[in-house]
């Protein structure tokens, strides 16, 4: 017997939990228990079987095809096409019940993916690849806004031959209502619990652990605004891609934690989304714009001693570049620098594993889903006046600023490259819409880097003086003070660098007149 099953696009919010001692908690969370619907607690036992060809020709089509025992019965499902970005997945989905556990794609012969799933397997037969197992322990839960969402919490495993993977993820599935209630409700559960966005489906990670695809290093491209829709709605969409950004970027730390890049990677990503916040206000996007800009700075300076660390210890290496002296058994300075580097490193992995950024980027990302704020809009504000009459404006204060700075006090330059950093983050993600201007960006790169390596060198100096506090160390001391006198002499060189990028930039400016 075969009973075809309402088909949709699947929209939910996938995230994964990193302390499997809260398990029986998660549908106990105060955020859960109060909008729950009474008598719609489930729990299942599951098993899914998933398949394909010898040649693998569903995965190449970007198909996924499964068998799964619910209850009594057996469902064919197959998911195709869609995206997944940050945690939020949206595919297509077509499900039939089934009377046997054997493949037959027949089943789907009178759905939309019927015609398209033949054409694709041909000839081939189907052979199992991969098994999963899972309890799944299931809640509906009507929001506020009378959006309904289907919650399910999975413990379980999966199985490609005699590899296993946990399975412990919660999965918010919008049944009806409006997109930015999953993020709401998942910020709010990841205030109550370890959470951190997942991006890969089980199916994916069951690929991975089968050796049947690969874990390819993706760049993590800087997104920029689009060009064909209003100005709140393409700075709102544009803000969603640069949380995205981050999520991945905090993806790649947390997988190699001890890589300096992508500490930077990381703070680079927070730093020109509070930016692009901030050169967005005039349009009340964010409602708790405060907020949120208190606590990703708050995220930021979280990672900001691991930075330091990595430059000290970056400059540390140069400097050995120079030197011909034999180590011996003496503790040196680099020494110093990495145990401390990996000391910061554990505290900081373990609070982000925790899920330190999860309730702020979801719910900033519910807040710009939100649709109260368009009405607020001038209607004739095009996203090419609007961000050029703000960059005019910005750019008029860094160059009224600079008039003030005192180039031989770092202090003064950090705060002037403050300036100049946050005007180089939003012109990046601006470029689609500023034409023959847009060569702004590169001097305020140059610019940018140069000011950057000169406070360095207060940062390095800061460093040093709190970690040798309790060094006795006379070979450390030594290297300290050699690292500063050689920073010394890099920052004088650089002062006069900065000197022509100001100007080469000042001279790019006038374009902004």
């Amino acid at each position: 017997m075969v009973i075809e099953l309402p088909n949709h696009i699947e929209t939910e919010l996938k995230l994964g939990c990193s302390d499997e001692s809260v398990w029986e908690e998660i549908m106990s969370a105060e955020a859960l228990v109060s909008v729950t619907v009474s008598g719609s607690e489930n729990i299942q036992q599951l098993e899914a079987r998933y398949f394909d060809t010898p040649s693998h020709a569903l995965q190449k089509a970007q198909l996924a095809y499964r068998l799964r025992r619910e209850g009594e019965n057996w469902i064919a499902t197959v998911k195709g096409g869609g995206s997944s970005k940050g945690g939020l997945h949206a595919r297509l989905e077509w499900n039939v019940v089934v009377s046997s556990n054997e493949p037959d794609i027949g089943v789907f012969a009178h759905t939309e993916i019927g015609e398209r799933l033949q054409e694709v397997i041909g000839d081939e037969i189907v052979e199992p690849i991969l098994i999963t197992f899972f309890e799944r322990r299931m809640v509906d839960v009507v929001m506020p806004d009378s959006s309904t969402i289907e919650v399910a919490a999975d413990k379980g495993a999966i199985i490609a031959g005699e590899k296993t993977a946990p399975i412990l993820e919660i999965e918010l599935e919008l049944k009806a209502g409006d997109p930015k209630t999953l993020f709401m409700l998942g910020a709010a559960l990841s205030r109550e619990l370890p959470l951190l966005p997942e991006s890969d489906s089980k199916f994916y990670r069951g690929l991975l652990l089968a050796g049947l695809s690969t874990v390819q290093q993706k760049k993590n491209p800087v997104p920029q605004v689009g060009t064909a829709k209003p100005v709140s709605e393409a700075i709102s969409e544009l803000l969603i891609d640069l949380i995205h950004h981050i999520l991945t970027a905090q993806r790649a730390f947390l997988e190699n934690p001890q890589l300096p890049e992508l500490v930077h990677e990381l703070r680079i990503g927070l730093r020109r989304l509070r930016s692009v916040m901030e050169f967005a206000e005039p349009l009340n996007v964010i409602k708790q714009y405060t907020w949120y800009q208190d606590e990703l700075k708050k995220i930021s300076q979280r990672l900001a001693a691991l930075r330091e660390l990595d430059v000290a210890y970056a400059s540390w290496r140069q400097l050995q570049e120079h030197q011909s002296e034999e180590r011996g058994s003496k503790v040196w300075l680099g020494d110093v620098l990495a145990e401390s580097r990996n000391q910061e490193m554990e505290k900081i992995v373990s609070e982000f594993n925790f899920g330190l950024t999860t309730p702020v980027l979801l719910g900033l990302w519910g807040e710009l889903l939100d649709n109260d704020w368009r009405g607020s809009i001038v209607s004739d504000s095009t996203a090419e006046k609007f961000v050029s009459n703000g960059l005019v404006n910005w750019i008029k204060k860094v160059r009224n600023g600079a008039e003030s700075v005192v180039w031989s006090d770092v202090s003064d330059v950090h705060n002037f490259r403050l300036g100049i950093k946050k005007l180089r983050y939003v012109v990046e993600v601006m470029q689609p819409l500023l034409g023959d201007r847009a060569s702004i960006e590169e001097q305020l790169e140059k610019l940018q880097d140069t000011l950057g390596n000169i406070t360095d060198v207060r940062s390095t100096e800061l460093l040093l003086k709190d970690l040798l506090r309790s060094k006795s160390s006379r070979a450390v001391h030594l290297e300290a003070g050699m690292l500063m006198g050689w920073q010394m002499r890099e920052q004088l060189l650089l002062q006069k660098k900065a000197n022509k990028n100001w100007k080469k930039f000042n001279r790019a400016a006038k374009k902004w007149k």
